[in-house]
């Protein structure tokens, strides 16, 4: 019988807020740069490192890239102080990137952290069967701090299991190589919709002045990282990952990087120390390819519809219905929100 947990769970640095998912930057933004020569073909191949991260031993099929795709992206902090102390990172930012079958449009779904689940029981590690936070899977999928591969893995069957979807690509990132991958890029543009002083725990008190401003890669980061500058706390932090999301593809295909051979294979560099994947069968180039009408623009954030359970301050949410995975799965989403469109995430920048 499962067993309910609710003890609180210790909360990973906030910078593993962060969803690293700058492969998707390169399979969105370079097909531009394509250029159809052998060179590029096979150094975008081997940008990001490859693991069987779904778990399905698929690695080695090859596959035609066909619509539509789902990708479960997920950032931890992956860093040495975690061998160090020898405790476990946290998956504690989650999205599921649903690409229509036409391959010409993305769907970018936030899942919270603080989302109630049942994690099934893992054979390897012994743990889970458990009612707890979802981000909780990723520590109970490993056996110790080198063990990623399994916690991605319990973490893909998790979300799976409540959301109904079946993930045909995965990426796990860590904060490091996103720092980098921002520097290369030159920054961000991020917009905030009022002026306010960092009150996160963890990170130095900043002002952060209404209305949209250049960020390098130092700040952007900070800004991303805020939480308690929202009243609606992570949601808010939620948007302003997808808005972030958005500006490094913007970024990435409009400043010349994938046309430039020196600043493209920084780029691949930084991806390359910053990305794991599993591309189940893929290869990246043709992706890259396949997607090539795929812009920025044509990225859309949603957030969960969800409830907050009476959990002290635990902040345990609940999603209301359903009705929203379901047509991510059955790739009808478009016509979901023409009816529910309070679940596309607005903000400041979010049509830049």
């Amino acid at each position: 019988m499962a067993r309910r947990n609710r003890k609180p769970q210790r909360r990973s640095p906030l910078w593993t807020r962060l969803c690293l998912i700058i492969g998707i930057v390169l399979t969105l933004g370079s097909g531009s740069a394509y250029a159809g020569t052998v060179v590029l073909s096979n150094r975008l191949d081997h940008a990001v490192q490859q693991r069987d991260l779904l778990g399905d031993g698929s690695a080695h099929r090859s596959r035609t890239v066909t619509g539509p795709l789902d990708i479960l992206l997920a950032g931890s902090d992956l860093r040495s102080s975690w061998k160090r102390t020898g405790e476990l990172p946290r998956a504690d930012t989650i999205m599921w990137l649903h690409v229509s079958a036409s391959l010409d449009r993305a769907y970018l779904l936030s899942i919270p952290r603080d989302l109630e689940v049942h994690i099934p029981a893992d054979a390897r590690t012994g743990k889970g069967d458990s009612t707890t936070k979802i981000n909780a899977a990723f520590p109970y999928g490993m056996r110790d701090v080198d063990d990623t591969t399994g916690g991605m893995r319990l973490l893909t069957t998790t979300v799976q299991q409540v959301t109904g979807a079946h993930f045909g690509l995965a990426a796990l990132a860590d904060w490091d190589g996103f720092k980098d991958i921002t520097s290369e890029l030159g920054g961000v543009r991020l917009c905030v919709d009022k002026t306010f002083v960092s009150r996160q725990p963890g990170l130095p008190r900043e002002k952060f002045t209404a209305g949209c401003h250049h960020y390098d890669a130092t700040r952007a980061l900070q800004l991303v990282r805020q939480r308690y500058a929202y009243a609606d706390s992570d949601y808010g932090r939620q948007r302003m990952q997808q808005q972030y999301l958005r500006q490094i593809l913007t970024r990435a295909t409009s400043t010349g990087v994938l046309t430039n051979p020196v600043k493209l294979n920084r780029l691949l560099d930084a991806t390359s120390r910053a990305l794991t994947m599993d591309l189940n069968g893929y290869r990246l180039a043709d992706l890259a390819l396949a997607l090539r009408r795929l812009t920025p623009a044509k990225v859309v954030g949603l957030q969960i519809a969800h409830r907050t359970l009476p959990d002290g301050n635990e902040s345990l949410v609940q999603p209301v219905d359903d009705q929203l995975f379901a047509a991510l799965r059955d790739d009808t989403i478009g016509r979901y929100l023409a009816r529910h469109p309070t679940l596309v995430s607005h903000g400041p920048g979010a049509g830049d």
